[in-house]
């Protein structure tokens, strides 16, 4: 994998310096990941995640001790573990598909319901998918669209409202 990554860079230095960061802090990153996860895939998928990180904000790691990086590097690996774990947590596993399916086939105009989120405006809707569908945390929306965590968790509260509202006008019935 270290070949890999190592691809990513233009200069020696900074492969050399790539290199000694992934050498001294691998095992550490992953028993981190492993003691969040449970589960050695994951916990793999949750360190390779904390490395891409480290290479885009490369930067900052480049005039820094190695020694002194561990605390950062340790808090990268920590939180792409939590947000692997979240990623998870909110996706349904296949082998409650049938119960999901057969659930939500006694709501009636399915159709209709989903056609209404879609007419949330495009402000909102955004957010909304990236916070209910794919599960992101509020900062991680509030990086991927360049906004302040405060106006995601704004956005959502909103358009959860909106929602509401078009729902409401529609006639569906909000209860259990």
């Amino acid at each position: 994998m270290l070949v890999y990554y190592l691809q990513l860079f233009d200069t020696p230095e900074e492969k050399r310096r790539f290199e000694d960061i992934y050498q001294s802090y691998r095992n550490v990153m992953f028993h981190v990941a492993q003691g969040i996860l449970h589960n050695r895939q994951d916990a793999e998928d949750a360190v390779h995640n904390a490395f891409l990180r480290i290479i885009q904000h490369f930067s900052r790691f480049q005039s820094a001790p190695t020694q002194e990086l561990a605390p950062l590097i340790t808090v990268i690996a920590r939180n792409e573990a939590i947000s692997l774990l979240r990623s998870k947590r909110d996706t349904l596993p296949l082998e409650d598909w049938d119960a999901f399916a057969k659930s939500t086939a006694s709501i009636t105009g399915y159709h209709e319901l989903v056609d209404s989120f879609t007419r949330l405006p495009q402000t909102y809707r955004a957010v909304m998918e990236m916070k209910l569908l794919w599960g992101y945390a509020d900062g991680e929306i509030a990086e991927k669209l360049g906004l302040s965590k405060t106006a995601v968790s704004t956005r959502v509260n909103r358009g959860r409202q909106l929602l509401r509202d078009i729902v409401t006008q529609e006639g569906f019935s909000l209860d259990g």
